[in-house]
């Protein structure tokens, strides 16, 4: 991290994240650098997603958070407890799309910072800083847009411009979560071989077709190892 405004990376970790000592690195940042702002980016990976469809009868806040709860709590064995789940609120009648950050890395993230007198801003996965950056060179009406990351592959697809659903795949596996099983799908559901797109954050696997789509010179990390702490002035 430099001196100055602008959001730098702090720490990139590529192992198992509960054997970073987030205190330690808070104590070393807070006495370098002062009182700095920290937010994290975890991989896709770490995250869990989930985009839901709008239901009339459930449109308050209250209502959404509890469909919401209700659906990760089903279908993710995931709990408030065991995650942190935010929402990017829809307009009226729009699907929902919320996503679930586990605990276990930031409370103990923001537990570190605290100790340090540093606050943590804001957790967010991947696929937020990928879309802000390269959604705009997909199809707005049907594409799918992949990429590599140190723990795994996901794809993104969006649909009227609108995410409509996100998967995560590791890097090696068996059956139908192997990359050329899950390209060959994903192939035959898009009528166009452009309409697929992969991120070049690492090389496209041979299996996967469509174009490809170069990663921007930037001094802040489009996606995650594992997890990267960002902090600014």
């Amino acid at each position: 991290m430099t001196r100055g405004s602008g959001l730098a990376p702090l720490v990139s970790a590529h192992d198992d994240l509960s054997q970073v000592d987030w205190s330690a690195l808070a104590s070393a940042l807070r006495e370098e650098f002062g009182t700095v702002r920290v937010q994290l980016l975890l991989s896709a990976k770490q995250c869990r997603y989930l985009v839901l469809p709008w239901l009339s009868s459930r449109y308050t806040g209250a209502a959404i958070r509890d469909y919401v709860a209700e659906a990760f709590t089903a279908t993710a064995s995931v709990s408030s407890t065991s995650h942190l789940i935010e929402i990017d609120w829809p307009p009226y009648g729009e699907p929902i799309l919320a996503a679930a950050y586990p605990r276990t890395i930031v409370d103990t993230l923001r537990d570190g910072l605290a100790a340090a007198g540093l606050g943590l801003l804001g957790v967010e996965g991947s696929i937020g800083p990928v879309l802000r950056r390269y959604g705009r060179m997909l199809d707005t009406t049907q594409a799918l847009l992949a990429y590599a990351e140190d723990d795994g592959i996901t794809g993104i697809t969006v649909e009227a411009g609108k995410v409509v659903q996100i998967e995560s795949l590791p890097c090696e596996a068996d059956g139908l979560d192997q990359i050329a099983v899950w390209a060959s799908r994903k192939q035959f559901a898009f009528d166009d071989d452009d309409r697929l797109c992969w991120l070049a954050t690492a090389s496209k696997p041979d299996a996967y077709a469509g174009r490809l789509i170069p990663v921007e010179s930037s001094v802040v990390p489009v996606c995650a190892g594992h997890a990267v702490a960002l902090a600014w002035q």
